[in-house]
């Protein structure tokens, strides 16, 4: 038996479905589902009632689940400290931004870091990713986007920017200097893959619904979606910095346009472990913090509350659900 064991029973435990656990750990569901058989075989206890509908609990899994937490923080506090231990360790951190970082919020982070003596390795990484990397261990510091499980981590104030509409320069609705959500309505959408940042995936959607946008089409892209703008008439939500750190090139291939009233906004926040919101770890989260609102115009103004802890402004909207990267 070994803490792994643990991680995936709390996982599947969260989840209640052993398709969303195993996209959350990483791995296919076959392998998973064997080490809860494993696990469970080891303990001669059933953990898990399953039907082909639906996962849940049985009371020893119930009674389990908080030791099985327990455990899994007792293990990684001893890790964390084991490794602060370490005269070469102590001065370096892993710190994840999202793809879509400047690099003058990466050059100002590296400058302020450097002046601490701290050896800093930055990761390229979505919300989703980021969650996973931080309870792993293998981040001390990320950036997260709204609505995420805030759980065991210390979470900065938000920052919040108004989303508008990207498309190409000869788009039929670039004319118009400010856009109605349901005036996208004949458009596909150009979204990030739902797995990426779930609850910001059905955020989006949600919002998009309520002002009369539905998407003929939701086209999942990464670094894809110029060319979706370009071929495909679509369009997609961003804040207006993002077109602007694309350059004198993108700025006339692309246009931004601003949607009347804000009525999607959203939010992040640069966030730790909750016990080590402490000496270099603080230094970076806050000097991240203060780069962000610098250098990419992000904004301290809190979030409007929601069902989802994400980011509402304006009218509040009841939910309903959707999917996404």
């Amino acid at each position: 038996m070994n803490i792994r064991q643990f991680r995936y029973f709390v996982a599947v435990a969260e989840a209640l479905s052993f398709g969303r656990a195993a996209r959350t750990l990483n791995m296919s569901q076959p392998p998973l589902s064997r080490r809860i058989a494993d696990l469970e075989a080891e303990l001669s206890l059933k953990l898990f009632d399953r039907t082909s509908k639906k996962v849940e609990l049985t009371p020893a899994g119930e009674a389990f689940l908080p030791h099985a937490r327990e455990a899994i923080r007792l293990f990684d506090a001893a890790l964390r400290v084991a490794r602060s231990l370490s005269p070469t360790r102590s001065r370096q951190l892993a710190i994840a931004l999202p793809p879509e970082t400047s690099r003058n919020v990466l050059s100002g982070l590296i400058s302020r870091l450097q002046q601490e003596q701290l050896e800093v390795n930055v990761l390229e990484a979505y919300t989703a990713e980021q969650q996973r990397l931080l309870a792993a261990g293998q981040i001390e510091v990320g950036v997260l986007r709204h609505p995420f499980d805030k759980r065991g981590l210390h979470v900065s104030p938000p920052l919040g920017q108004p989303l508008g509409v990207i498309m190409d320069a000869r788009h039929p609705l670039a004319k118009l200097n400010v856009l109605q959500l349901h005036d996208l309505s004949p458009y596909p959408l150009a979204q990030f893959p739902r797995h990426v940042g779930p609850e910001l995936y059905d955020e989006i959607l949600d919002l998009c619904r309520a002002g009369g946008y539905v998407p003929s089409r939701i086209l999942q892209s990464g670094r894809m979606t110029a060319a979706f703008l370009k071929t495909q008439s679509a369009v997609t939500l961003a804040a207006a910095p993002l077109l602007k750190r694309r350059g004198e090139a993108g700025t006339k291939e692309f246009v931004w346009r601003p949607l009347e009233g804000a009525p999607i906004y959203w939010w992040t926040s640069v966030v730790c472990r909750a016990d080590e919101y402490v000496g270099v770890t603080r230094v970076a989260v806050d000097g991240i913090f203060d780069c962000l609102q610098k250098h990419e115009n992000w904004l301290p103004v809190p979030p409007p509350t929601s069902s989802r802890s994400g980011g509402r402004k304006g009218k509040e909207v009841s939910p309903s659900k959707a999917r996404h990267s």
